[in-house]
């Protein structure tokens, strides 16, 4: 391309419609260039070539011989060649380099080094600038190539061992899938870490990672099944019956989470820590978005502070989730989040209980800080304070008794989540709990004294047969919901006089009341189900 490219300048000079501009730097992303990614090249210059730049590009080495595109110089001046950027600054992505450059398999395997001419059609351009290129790795972990629509697939303990020990693979264009449930029983390091985070993609796939063991002694070190995360995402995926012992920023699933997102994930196990932050799902979420996730772990850390049965500390987002396990720490402990700077909404605090030594503790996080955005959160009132009484300094959510939260129907309104794509409501040997669609490895992680507090408006009396009446008390919409098709509804006044008779239609296992002209006091509401069960409740009307 040299002589090319001195011919070419000579005649712009000649007819003085263009110029040489130095180069300089050429990066690309991911460096070196990866032959089964897509590829990113920015150049800088010394001269503005304008606002409208095109890119002539071709293969500098195939097993060290140059290949010339079918392309000829000026053929470049159209949306394909054209870069992105100005002043100086250029872009141009690449999103197949074997079809883009019409290499064979043969001349992919290859290649090594491609070439790069930024241009204008008035005559200006640059030198040649080069950018080295390794082969994709094909053979790795179970299959895969990494990349979106062909990731890396994972199924034994083995791929987990090698993704842990592979930093490469833990790069923002990299994309991993769970094929089977694992045991990681043998994992004895974290995926990344706090100083060299996990940047690309995990997709558990609805599969699970249980038994983990892992233990970081090391203050400022981050302990988890991922260490760190920055930018990046992990959905779909349980970690079961894990135990993790940490020192600062311990979770589950994750230690500290920078940024990125967590979507659709579970665990349950122990975390242990004795410094800041430790979470059942993450230990410290700096500015990662967390949703429909939930954790029944029991975490534990009583020497230092922000412990929470999700999260140690937020300063990120956190909708749509629950916590269930019991949570001790020393200061700033909570059901859900032990120190929240962050966004939390959506969310319902579940756990048997909540132990601190300190003042900053509550059901649902355990500061109110000026920096806290909280909305339209719920903790079941039931829960118990582990150090004798709750204080002011926490922020509880919306306290609700085990009745209003054991119904589909009233969790769903309360909460506003998606129970139609990504959580189910399941029954089993008469309890119900949420649980996420389509995710191996769950059970019920509610605590057992949650459903000893049931009253008698939840009748379980019967195998299989679950009726359901709540709010209690109710100002407005009274829910009545049962897990099979419901025959009769009938609300009285202690007086005897009928509120309502409501006879549902065909199918129908849930229906909604208006009691908002009702007049406040106590009323009876009977059920019947279509197999003949009768379920008689009394609501506070307030």
């Amino acid at each position: 391309m040299k002589k090319l490219q001195q011919c070419l300048m000579v005649m712009s000079l000649v007819s003085g419609l263009g110029f040489i501009a130095r180069a300089e730097s050429i990066t690309s992303r991911p460096s070196p260039a990866v032959t089964n990614k897509v590829l990113e090249v920015t150049i800088q210059t010394d001269q503005d070539l304008g606002s409208t730049v095109y890119c002539y590009t071709w293969c500098k080495s195939i097993n060290g011989e140059e290949k010339i595109p079918s392309w000829s110089w000026t053929d470049v001046h159209n949306s394909k060649f054209q870069m992105t950027g100005s002043a100086c600054t250029y872009t141009f992505k690449i999103s197949d380099i074997k079809s883009f450059y019409e290499l064979t398999d043969s001349e992919l395997a290859g290649l090594t080094e491609l070439g790069f001419i930024v241009k204008n059609e008035s005559g200006g351009q640059t030198g040649d600038f080069y950018v080295s290129v390794v082969q994709g790795r094909t053979d790795a972990y179970s299959g895969g190539e990494g990349t979106q629509d062909n990731p890396f697939i994972l199924k034994n303990v083995e791929d987990l061992k090698e993704f842990a020990s592979t930093s490469i693979d833990w790069a923002e264009d990299v994309y991993l899938r769970l094929d089977a449930d694992i045991d990681a029983s043998s994992l004895d390091t974290p995926i990344a870490s706090k100083g060299s985070p996990f940047c690309g993609h995990f997709d558990g796939a609805g599969h699970s990672i249980s038994n983990l063991r892992l233990t970081e002694t090391a203050v400022g070190e981050a302990v988890g099944l991922f260490g760190g995360l920055k930018d990046g995402e992990i959905k779909n995926l349980g970690v079961v019956d894990a135990d993790i012992t940490g020192t600062t920023y311990a979770g589950i699933l994750v230690g500290y989470a920078t940024s990125g997102t967590i979507k659709a994930c579970y665990t349950t196990g122990k975390v242990n820590a004795n410094s800041v932050c430790t979470g059942g799902l993450v230990g410290d979420n700096a500015g990662a978005v967390i949703s429909d996730c939930y954790s029944g772990a029991a975490v534990s850390n009583t020497a230092d502070c922000a412990v929470g049965g999700l999260v140690g500390k937020n300063a990120g987002v956190i909708q749509n989730v629950y916590a269930s396990g019991p949570v001790k720490g020393l200061d700033f402990v909570a059901g859900v989040a032990g120190a929240n700077y962050g966004n939390i909404r959506h969310s319902v605090a579940l756990n048997s209980s909540v132990t601190s030594s300190m003042n900053y503790s509550a059901r649902f996080s355990g500061n109110s800080d000026s920096r806290s955005i909280v909305s339209e959160n719920n903790a079941w009132t039931d829960i118990t304070p582990g150090h004798g009484s709750w204080s002011a300094h926490g922020y509880s959510a919306t306290l609700r008794s085990a009745d209003d939260l054991s119904t589909l129907a009233f969790f769903r309104l309360v909460t506003g989540w998606d129970f139609d794509d990504i959580w189910e409501w399941r029954t089993e040997s008469g309890k119900s709990y949420p649980a996420l669609r389509k995710i191996s490895g769950q059970t019920n992680v509610i605590p057992v004294t949650f459903y000893d507090s049931l009253s008698g408006l939840v009748d379980v009396a019967v195998p299989g047969v679950f009726v359901s009446v709540g709010p209690n008390p109710v100002t407005s919409t009274l829910i009545v919901s049962s897990t099979e098709t419901l025959a009769a509804c009938q609300i009285f006044s202690v007086n005897g006089a009928i509120i309502a008779n409501i006879v549902p239609a065909d199918g129908v296992s849930e229906v909604a009341v208006d009691m908002s002209t009702v007049a406040p006091g106590l009323y009876i509401v009977n059920v019947m189900t279509a197999s003949g069960f009768k379920s008689v409740n009394k609501i506070i009307k307030k």
